[in-house]
C-alpha cells in the first residue's frame, strides 16, 4: 500500500524533470576552450517583445585581468560573425557588457550548427605584447 503511494509521487515527478530537462537542453547550446577559461552559450530567444533567433554569450570563467581584442564566429573556415570593439555598459538594445571578467552578448541570429568555433582573442593586461587566441568548439 505505502509502495503503490510513493509510486504515485515519483513517476509524474520523474516524468516532469524528464520533461524540464529536454526542454532545456533543446533550447540551449554550449561549449568551452580546453583549458575551461571561456565559455560560449547559444540559447534560443523565447522572449516575444524581441526579436527571434539565438543568442550567443561568451564569458569569462576566471578572475584573470585580460582584455579581450576580438571575438571570430567561423564555421567550415568562413567567418560568420566578428567583432573587435569593446566598451562596458548596456547599449541602447539593452545589451550589458562587462570588460572583468569579461560578459557580453554577441551574436543574435540563425541556430548554430554543430561544428561551429568561437575564437577569443585576448591579452593579458600584465603582458600587453603577448595576445592568446582560445577556441571554443559548439557541440
Amino acid at each position: 500500500m505505502k509502495r503503490n503511494k510513493y509510486l504515485k509521487v515519483i513517476i509524474p515527478l520523474a516524468l516532469i524533470v524528464i520533461c524540464v530537462y529536454w526542454y532545456y537542453s533543446s533550447i540551449v547550446i554550449s561549449g568551452t576552450s580546453e583549458n575551461e577559461m571561456w565559455k560560449v552559450t547559444y540559447s534560443k530567444n523565447t522572449d516575444q517583445s524581441e526579436p527571434t533567433g539565438w543568442e550567443g554569450r561568451l564569458k569569462q570563467r576566471n578572475d584573470d585581468n585580460v582584455m579581450v581584442k576580438a571575438i571570430v564566429v567561423k564555421k567550415n573556415d568562413k567567418i560568420l560573425y566578428s567583432i573587435d570593439s569593446f566598451v562596458e555598459g548596456r547599449a541602447e538594445d539593452g545589451e550589458i557588457t562587462v570588460l572583468h571578467p569579461f560578459s557580453k552578448v554577441f551574436y543574435l541570429g540563425p541556430k548554430p550548427s554543430k561544428g561551429t568555433t568561437v575564437s577569443v582573442v585576448w591579452e593579458h593586461n600584465d603582458e600587453p605584447d603577448k595576445t592568446y587566441t582560445h577556441i571554443v568548439q559548439i557541440r
